[in-house]
């Protein structure tokens, strides 16, 4: 065989090598990549187990119905570590209150009929915060706020759902959404600087959803009853005095509206769990109220 037809089958050789070398390449990352979706897949199993499991011991601990607020302020102020040292498992629990805003649903009154003043509280709270962080476009920010908790589509859907969407907006997830449409559309990028779940609250309502009266943000305090925040930061303490009592010390001594607040800490939390699993750590969120659950949403850390 003369050189150049060794060269030629040198060459077919190297690029058969190649070829073989590509595939198994390929064929590893599939196969990593299989075993990482694998783990994820087992991780969210997990933690699924861990959520119903969380849930039935917070019902538990936090009945319906009842006053728990020597516990609730417990919960609030510290997480609650669990570990198990043989097989590694460690699952880290805390919670914060829920109900420390105003429901952002009630702008709409469909939610409020038979409290309207829960509907003004809300449009009070939006005005307020949108002049005071600077909104550009207050008004397109209202419009597309108003349109997704009325599950009404947005000018620039290019389809309509077959389902009907719920009402209401019952996530912050959701509501982020909004936000990143109105900067879109306005090029305004302070709505996204906006601490709005200070203010507002994000979750499902019915006719006897309240604020809770207790744990309520220093920050919708000074909105909600005009008073300087530099003042609420300073003076309100929950576990010292009640809110009717913190007003009547700002010369404020109109009485509290009891169909909109609670005179008693709520069942009501958003809790975060956080676990490991196969040396990888993953959590979750979600909301509890008063034995019922939503809003879970699993997170890979």
């Amino acid at each position: 065989m003369d050189k150049k037809k060794q060269g030629i089958a040198l060459f077919i050789t190297l690029m058969v090598i190649a070829s073989i070398m590509s595939i198994i390449a390929v064929s590893f990352s599939y196969l990593e990549k299989a075993q990482k979706d694998a783990g994820k897949t087992s991780a969210i199993i997990q933690g699924d187990l861990l959520y119903n499991n969380t849930v039935e011991i917070l019902k538990r601990f936090f009945p319906a119905k009842s006053n728990n607020s020597d516990k609730l302020e417990i919960l609030y102020s510290t997480p609650l570590p669990l570990n198990e040292p043989k097989s590694g498992f460690s699952l880290t629990i805390s919670c914060q209150p829920l109900m420390r805003g105003v429901p952002i649903s009630w702008l709409d009154d469909s939610f409020t009929k038979k409290v309207p003043q829960k509907t003004d509280l809300a449009k009070k709270i939006l005005q307020n915060i949108m002049e005071q962080y600077e909104i550009e476009d207050p008004n397109q920010l209202e419009e597309l706020i108003f349109k997704a908790i009325s599950a009404k589509p947005l000018d620039n859907e290019e389809y309509r759902p077959r389902v009907r969407a719920k009402k209401g907006i019952i996530s912050k997830e959701q509501f982020n959404r909004i936000l990143v449409d109105y900067m879109f559309k306005t090029d305004d990028k302070k709505a996204l600087t906006i601490p709005w779940d200070k203010y507002f609250t994000f979750t499902t309502v019915d006719n006897k959803t309240k604020i809770d009266g207790v744990y309520l943000s220093t920050e919708f305090i000074s909105v909600a009853f005009d008073i300087p925040i530099e003042i609420v930061q300073s003076d309100w303490n929950p576990q010292e005095m009640t809110l009717v009592e913190f007003l009547k010390q700002n010369g404020i001594s109109k009485p509290i509206n009891k169909n909109i607040y609670s005179n008693k800490a709520l069942n009501a939390m958003n809790c975060e769990t956080t676990y490991t699993y196969k040396k990888n750590q993953y959590g979750f969120n979600f909301n509890y109220i008063d034995g019922r659950s939503g809003n879970f949403e699993f997170k890979e850390q």
